[in-house]
């Protein structure tokens, strides 16, 4: 996690849940350690029924947000435009595909939910695995798997603590992200390393995967310039070493979700959706990369609207994401990287995403 998602050479814009008691819940927990879960002949009729129709696209957190390429999904290879129903039909084609949010982006976690419910309309959502959750949560996640229905129900406060909620995420961002597949009744799956794990293999001694020198460079770049440059060589080779091995555990974690008759989602900062530098390169399985970024201008006030202005340089000769889906921009109303010189942790600060 990190404060830091959009490039440097981009410029933004120009300036209550109804639940179920806690005694209905310990009842499906009991019934789902058994492997039947009170609510599970509604999932069974859910699962036997037609797919329907894909959901509406959510409107703009900014109902004035302009700019031309806005909504846009472009093709990396060839620029060229699909529909949001070819999204889906493109993610339904690949058995893995990652989502690139900008964390602090509320439309890219409207976009998220959209494509969760649009493949469970297919009755194509093979699981969800999320940066925000990681090994430490896995017990509780095991329980909500087996009671989702009853879950999802679950007001805010009772759903983290259900989850044991990591609070350095807003809940609130990632709230319907997880009631809707909660609500589908796929697998939700942690996919990120604890911070103890992290510790680890910043530690010094430990040693980096041998990768192609272009991969490691981009890596340092990212990191590097997403804490303002303000990390010595060494703390930047540990951060580099923990970038790795949780690019390394987010793809463990998706391919355990993967089926071969739906489409596991992983949601993940856009760095790990890299497909040069970030969780792809850990892949077996055939994947689908997408980006969801952020429309931009240029120095002069100009909207860009080439694909080459967004993409970063990539570490091979593939683009670093397959396709490209245009949002709002969240305006800056602070200076990140005067917040992380006054952090009191910087020894070990947070990682991008």
């Amino acid at each position: 996690m990190s404060l830091f998602h959009r490039p440097a050479f981009l410029r933004p814009a120009p300036a209550g849940q109804a639940g179920l008691t806690r005694r209905q819940l310990l009842a499906g927990l009991v019934a789902g350690a058994g492997g039947l879960s009170l609510l599970g002949s509604g999932a069974l009729q859910a699962a036997q029924a037609p797919p329907g129709p894909l959901p509406p696209l959510p409107a703009w957190h900014d109902p004035d947000a302009s700019h031309p390429l806005l909504g846009s999904i472009l093709v990396a290879q060839g620029n060229r435009r699909l529909s949001p129903a070819a999204l889906v039909d493109w993610a339904q084609a690949h058995p893995l595909v990652l989502l690139g949010e900008h964390h602090d982006n509320p439309d890219h976690h409207l976009l998220e939910r959209w494509l969760i419910d649009a493949l469970a309309a297919r009755r194509q959502l093979g699981g969800v695995a999320m940066e925000m959750l990681d090994s430490r949560q896995d017990a509780a996640l095991s329980l909500v798997n087996r009671t989702s229905l009853a879950v999802a129900g679950l007001p805010d406060e009772e759903l983290m603590r259900l989850l044991a909620w990591d609070a350095r995420w807003n809940f609130t961002d990632y709230s319907s992200v997880l009631r809707g597949v909660l609500d589908s009744g796929a697998p939700l799956s942690s996919a990120s390393l604890t911070r103890e794990q992290v510790r680890a293999v910043m530690a010094q001694g430990q040693t980096a995967p041998a990768l192609p020198e272009a991969v490691l460079r981009l890596q340092r770049e990212a990191l590097d310039e997403g804490h303002c440059g303000l990390l010595g060589a060494e703390r930047l080779d540990g951060l580099l070493r923990a970038q790795l091995a949780r690019d390394q555990q987010m793809a463990e974690r998706l391919e355990a979700l993967a089926n071969r008759d739906a489409t596991a989602l992983l949601v993940a900062g856009s760095g790990h959706a890299r497909r040069d530098i970030g969780v792809p390169r850990w892949l077996t399985r055939d994947s689908l990369s997408i980006a969801l970024m952020p429309v931009a201008w240029g120095e002069e006030g100009q909207p860009l609207t080439q694909l080459d202005d967004y993409l970063p340089e990539s570490a091979g000769a593939a683009s670093a994401y397959d396709l490209v889906w245009f949002t709002p921009a969240v305006a800056q109303t602070e200076d990140a990287c005067a917040g992380l010189r006054e952090a009191a942790d910087i020894a070990t600060p947070d990682l991008p995403g």
